[in-house]
């Protein structure tokens, strides 16, 4: 009888702490909580049928660098930001990386990265200028070939023999309101042919990077933004994306394709024809949550999918998501257990409580809680059909953001992996039944010596 009793005792009074955590006003994360309904799960067949082409992968840089997530282009060097707050370039040639610039300051760690920056999506401008969006500091435009000692347009470069500096200057910053909000984590980022109007992600106007958990279990506060390099003026073509992310331009600029990652869509939003203005959500029957998305070489889009919907294997989101009771109830008890840390931070940071409040909201942990698995899937454009797959079974490769094919090579980004990989371009028309294990890579080529430079992370 005291066993039931004390069992009562502790069920009532879990309730009321539960009905207290729902119902009191002004407990963060303030923002609201509605039912989130995903795309029913696509049954993996046909082209997404499951294979083993990136089950073998070459790792470079391995153990030297940590999240190459977006990448851009240049006299056949391909650049790409890191965790840390590095732009490197990387000659896939003789495999030898250089870091380049970087927009905030030295940090200590990962947890440090409100200091150092997270350099995500980039692309070059026609004079050679690069346009970054760095995911705490905005949307900023370097010049790789200008030095500046200023200190108020200073980006750090550092390499193994002299630091240097070139000028950087904030095109729109992330603390910059536009339309009442502010624009906490941008993302990705095109520049169209006439190289003056650049398109733009904004991944939550509610939360920092450091807290993007919330943004994703919460109601849509990203945006996709329109911005003139001449000008300077901002527009707003869309918002209420959840966790808008990728984003790329039609060959013909005829219209956007966006990935809305917090609800496994993509959306197509037109620049042209009678449709000018207007958005529509392709049926394209994700296998999972897209990330970044890139046009390929053979007019198709190639989308990474960090975090697939296994058959099987049910989703997070597809638990959580229709019961906006229980995500409010789990965001409000992160809030409350970070704000101690939070507290403190204001007044004495220190590593502790910095990792802490860090990695808490983090969306890495949560993200290392599912199946080891890689997976792209190639996008039709014009029809929003799935066309084909490449999957790593064995998860030699995963936490897949964005897919960039160059030369004979296909390389993998990723926001958590602490390698860049890559496969041979040929790879992905080889026999889906045989698996990669059996391929050397670079066969066709002799492959060069990998050269690599310690990275600070």
């Amino acid at each position: 009888m005291g066993f039931l009793t004390a069992f009562a005792r502790i069920w009532l009074d879990m309730t009321v702490v539960t009905i207290l955590i729902l119902c009191l006003p002004g407990l963060p994360p303030f923002s609201t909580f509605n039912p989130i309904s995903l795309p029913p799960a696509a049954e993996w067949t046909g082209p997404r049928e499951p294979n083993e082409k990136l089950n073998l992968v070459d790792r470079l840089f391995e153990n030297q660098i940590k999240g190459p997530e977006s990448f851009a282009v240049k006299d056949g060097m391909i650049y790409t930001g890191l965790i840390g707050g590095l732009i490197v370039k990387i000659d896939p040639t003789h495999l030898k990386m250089t870091p380049v610039a970087q927009i905030g300051e030295t940090c200590q760690g990962q947890h440090e990265e409100y200091r150092c920056g997270r350099p995500l999506g980039m692309a070059f401008t026609r004079s050679g200028k690069l346009v970054v969006c760095d995911a705490v500091f905005g949307l900023y435009l370097v010049d790789l070939e200008e030095k500046d000692n200023t200190e108020e347009m200073r980006g750090r470069i550092i390499d193994d023999k002299t630091p240097d500096s070139v000028n950087h200057q904030p095109l729109l910053r992330s603390q910059d309101v536009v339309n009442g909000s502010m624009n906490l984590v941008m993302n990705s980022v095109v520049i169209s042919e006439d190289d003056d109007t650049v398109y733009l992600t904004v991944s939550s106007t509610n939360f920092p990077l450091r807290d993007s958990m919330f943004e994703v279990l919460s109601d849509s506060s990203g945006r996709l933004l329109k911005f003139s390099l001449k000008t300077r003026q901002t527009e707003i073509l869309l918002d209420n994306i959840n966790f808008a992310n990728g984003i790329e331009l039609s060959p013909g600029e005829e219209f956007l394709l966006i990935c809305e990652t917090g609800r496994a869509r993509i959306l197509k939003y037109h620049l042209k024809g009678e449709k000018s203005g207007q958005v529509e959500v392709l049926d394209a029957k994700l296998p999972g949550l897209p990330d970044n998305i890139k046009l390929n070489d053979q007019g198709n889009y190639y989308i990474g999918i960090p975090s697939p919907r296994i058959p099987g294997k049910p989703h997070i989101l597809e638990i959580v998501g229709p019961h906006n009771w229980i995500r409010k109830f789990v965001c409000r008890l992160i809030s409350m257990v970070m704000l101690p840390a939070q507290t403190i931070n204001k007044v004495l940071p220190n590593v502790l409580t910095l990792k802490f409040e860090y990695w808490i909201g983090n969306l890495e942990p949560l993200s290392h809680l599912a199946p080891p698995y890689g997976l792209v899937v190639e996008l039709d454009g014009k029809t929003g059909e799935i066309v084909s797959s490449l999957h790593s079974t064995n998860g030699a490769v995963r936490f897949i953001s964005e897919v960039l094919v160059h030369d004979r090579w296909i390389y993998f980004g990723s926001p958590y992996t602490h390698y860049l990989a890559r496969v041979p371009k040929r790879l992905r028309h080889a026999n889906p039944q045989k698996t990669s294990a059996g391929v050397t890579l670079g066969v066709d080529e002799p492959g060069p010596v990998e050269e690599t430079l310690g990275v600070p992370i």
